[in-house]
């Protein structure tokens, strides 16, 4: 996790601006898009996998091997965990339950939730979605020093790890970007819906999109089906850390995808698939001077704006972004294992998004 500490999707944004460089000439972008990627692993990550999509024309590559020391090429189909990618699918579900009139954004935590938070009276669920409710993050404290679960097997409730967060001190009620919150939404739904998180994502999200690899697993620790496998390096030994049990961030990050489902996720939700206009706007408005709305992230490139989320966790990071006009996409997924690959996976980022053969969006 030290790696993906800088991929909170408020951070995204201006790292991402400072390595974007300018778009490659038309020619050879398969070519070019492929060496991208090769760089990307030299730079610390065993494999890396990308969909493009722009100027009609659908790019989708992998490079490295799926497990340390082992033979096997990466697969461009493969999945992998999305980690706080998650947090657009929760956000996208209770928009929705707002957009029935089944919940409004302004009800306090403590409607719906009494008694699980300190001041829940004053935390509405707009500010859980926009991470301004001021209740710390959990997940710091369940890392090791090398920053993955120390737990990775456990079976955690969500009330445990609400509890975690309660022994914490308030952080300023300003942006602070906190799992606790999504883990709270997701307790939301079940408050207002009766079930789990992870049956409204799939019903209202993964099905309607019409996602066929994409899963919100339960407690399953295993990636199902083809997949890169995630490392850590530490004390110079490399571990094969993929098992993790995904109820460790539930509704803040516990979802797997593929570089193809997470940009059909994209693609139905900004292109109004999911959620009436009125309520996507919602989702996409940013905080004053911020970038980031309600579960979605606004990231400026030379080739335009993006909307779209990126997230990490325990050796795997996942982004899915959709330019503004919505004739560029990019799914990109990286494990990186090694030195410091952060900028190297911004600029892959930046690159997958405007150096796709189009014209300047």
């Amino acid at each position: 996790m030290r790696v993906f500490a800088r991929f909170t999707a408020a951070a995204l944004a201006a790292a991402t601006l400072l390595s974007a460089v300018p778009a490659a000439a038309t020619g050879g972008v398969r070519a070019e898009l492929r060496r991208h990627l090769r760089d990307a692993v030299a730079d610390g990550s065993l494999a890396v996998l990308a969909e493009v999509r722009a100027a009609g024309r659908t790019h989708r590559l992998a490079e490295g091997r799926i497990r340390y020391g082992g033979p096997r090429p990466a697969q461009a189909a493969g999945r992998f965990r999305i980690g706080s990618l998650t947090k657009a699918f929760t956000a996208t579900v209770v928009l929705q339950l707002a957009a029935e009139g089944r919940l409004t954004l302004e009800d306090p935590l403590a409607t719906w939730l009494p008694g699980t938070v300190r001041e829940g009276e004053r935390v509405t669920l707009r500010d859980l979605l926009r991470h301004t409710s001021g209740i710390p993050d959990y997940f710091p404290t369940l890392l090791d020093t090398a920053g993955n679960p120390r737990e990775p097997l456990r079976t955690w409730r969500e009330q445990e790890l609400v509890g975690l967060a309660e022994k914490l001190p308030r952080t300023p009620v300003t942006f602070s970007y906190s799992n606790t919150n999504y883990v709270l939404l997701g307790m939301v739904i079940r408050a207002v819906t009766g079930r789990g998180y992870a049956t409204e994502i799939t019903e209202r999200v993964i099905r309607r999109a019409g996602l066929t690899r994409t899963s919100a697993p339960d407690a399953v620790p295993s990636i199902k089906g083809p997949h890169p496998h995630a490392h850590a390096l530490t004390g110079g030994v490399v571990t094969d850390i993929t098992a993790l049990n995904p109820t460790v961030l539930g509704a803040a990050g516990g979802m797997v995808s593929t570089t193809a489902d997470l940009n059909r996720f994209m693609r139905a939700l900004l292109g109004g698939g999911l959620l009436p206009p009125a309520w996507l706007a919602e989702m996409k408005k940013p905080l004053p001077g911020g970038s980031y709305g309600l579960g979605l992230a606004s990231v400026r490139l030379p080739c335009g704006t993006f909307y779209g989320q990126a997230g990490g966790v325990a050796g795997y990071f996942a982004a899915a972004f959709r330019s503004e006009d919505g004739r560029r996409e990019v799914g990109l997924a990286a494990t990186p294992y090694k030195g410091d690959p952060g900028r190297a996976l911004n600029t892959l980022l930046a690159r997958t998004a405007c150096e796709s053969g189009g014209p300047p969006a």
